[in-house]
């Protein structure tokens, strides 16, 4: 270990943790995603977002880490999404655990962005809600999950 360097371990959040913490409280409502096999979810007035930190480097070609699974947690909020009645479009994120700053795309249906990038690419799409739908939404949302535990 070098002196000066923190120590890095799973307490800490990872930068993009912090960076959804940056999304407006009125229009976006953070929830776990463990009962989605994500990370987080994301209920906005952008629509709904299953958010997968995975992989510690820059991605790079078609074999990314975490694309299945963000693909498949995407799937499971849309079936949820449906089953409660609301609206609107579910995206699939992969975020890579680094701090380095590369330019985001589209692999297979999943956007990969780097940390920094996250919450400006949630809330920058088309407004397709209004907040108190979305506040209502993410409050079912998350008695759905409950239900399903």
């Amino acid at each position: 270990m070098h002196r000066g360097m923190p120590q890095l371990d799973a307490t800490r959040p990872v930068p993009a943790e912090r960076e959804l913490l940056r999304l407006d409280p009125w229009s976006f409502h953070l929830l776990p995603g463990d009962d989605l096999g994500c990370d987080r979810v994301v209920m906005g007035t952008t629509g709904a977002f299953a958010v997968v930190f995975e992989g510690d480097a820059v991605p790079t070609g078609f074999r990314v880490l975490g694309l299945r699974r963000a693909r498949r947690a995407s799937r499971r909020l849309k079936r949820h999404l449906q089953a409660i009645g609301a609206q609107g479009e579910t995206f699939a994120v992969l975020c890579p655990r680094t701090h380095s700053v590369f330019a985001p795309r589209t692999v297979r249906g999943v956007r990969i962005v780097p940390p920094v990038l996250l919450a400006g690419e949630i809330s920058d799409r088309n407004r397709s809600a209004m907040p108190h739908q979305v506040q209502r939404a993410a409050e079912a949302l998350s008695r759905s999950f409950a239900q399903f535990r």
